[in-house]
C-alpha cells in the first residue's frame, strides 16, 4: 500500500515537474525523547521526579525524491530513512544507562518547499511538512532479550539539501533532516521471574527530535 501511494504521488507530481531528483545515500541519525520516566509493575506505577532523556544513535540509509517545478521552483519532496540503532543513552529519570541495541527505525517526511538553482550544477533544496517515525529494537539484560518500541510524529519536519551535479545527470548531495516531534518509547524491563505475571514495563512520552545527516549520490532526470 505504501509503495502504491508513493507511485500515485510521483505520477501526479510528474505531470508538472520539469526536474526530478533521486538521492540514495548513507548517513547517521539520532532519535531523542525527553519527559518523565514511568515504570509499571503489575498494577503499581512509578513516575520519576527528574526528567529523563533517551538518545538512540544509529547509522542509517535513505532515499530522497524531489519533484521540482520548472518555472517557480516549487518542490515536493518525499524523504525516506531507515536506521539501525546500535546504542541507547539514558540520562536522568531513575538513573543513567548506556544500552546496546539491535533493531530498526524508519522515518519519513512529505515536504513542500523551494529549490534554488533549477537545472544548475549547484542547487539548494529546502522544505517543510509532516513527518513520522516508527521503530522496534531489542536489548539484552541478564541473558534476557527485551523488546522495545519507538514512535514520533510532527507537522513541522524540516529538510535542507546542498546538491552539486558533476555531469548532466549525476552528482552528490549533502542533506540535513530534522523533526521536532511528539515522541515516545515503550521499554521492556528485567523480568524478575519468568512465571511472574508482574513483569516490568517502562518508558516515556513527551517531546523529542529526529536528526539525520546524509551524504548521497544524486541522479537528476
Amino acid at each position: 500500500m505504501i509503495v502504491s501511494f508513493l507511485c500515485i504521488i510521483g505520477c501526479a507530481v510528474h505531470s508538472f515537474a520539469a526536474e526530478i531528483v533521486f538521492s540514495p545515500g548513507i548517513g547517521f541519525s539520532a532519535y531523542t525523547v525527553r519527559s518523565h520516566e514511568l515504570i509499571i509493575t503489575g498494577e503499581k506505577l512509578e513516575l520519576s521526579d527528574k526528567a529523563v532523556t533517551y538518545t538512540i544513535s544509529a547509522p542509517s540509509m535513505g532515499l530522497d525524491m524531489h519533484f521540482i517545478h520548472e518555472k517557480n521552483g516549487f518542490t515536493f519532496s518525499l524523504i525516506n530513512n531507515a536506521a539501525f540503532p546500535i546504542t541507547m543513552y539514558k540520562k536522568g529519570g531513575f538513573g543513567n544507562e548506556t544500552i546496546k541495541t539491535k533493531g530498526f527505525i524508519w522515518d519519513g517526511q512529505m515536504l513542500f518547499g523551494y529549490t534554488y538553482g533549477i537545472q544548475q550544477p549547484f542547487s539548494i533544496h529546502a522544505g517543510i511538512g509532516p513527518g513520522f517515525a516508527l521503530g522496534r529494537f531489542w536489548t539484552h539484560l541478564n541473558k534476557q532479550r527485551l523488546e522495545n518500541f519507538y514512535h514520533a510524529w510532527t507537522p513541522v519536519a524540516l529538510h535542507l539539501g546542498f546538491q552539486y551535479i558533476f555531469t548532466k545527470h549525476f552528482g552528490i548531495t549533502v542533506g540535513l533532516h530534522d523533526m521536532i516531534s511528539f515522541s515516545g518509547l515503550l521499554l521492556s524491563k528485567e523480568k524478575p521471574n519468568i512465571a511472574d505475571d508482574n513483569n516490568k514495563v517502562g518508558g516515556t512520552v513527551g517531546f523529542g527530535n529526529v536528526f539525520t545527516l546524509r551524504v548521497a549520490a544524486t541522479f537528476r532526470l
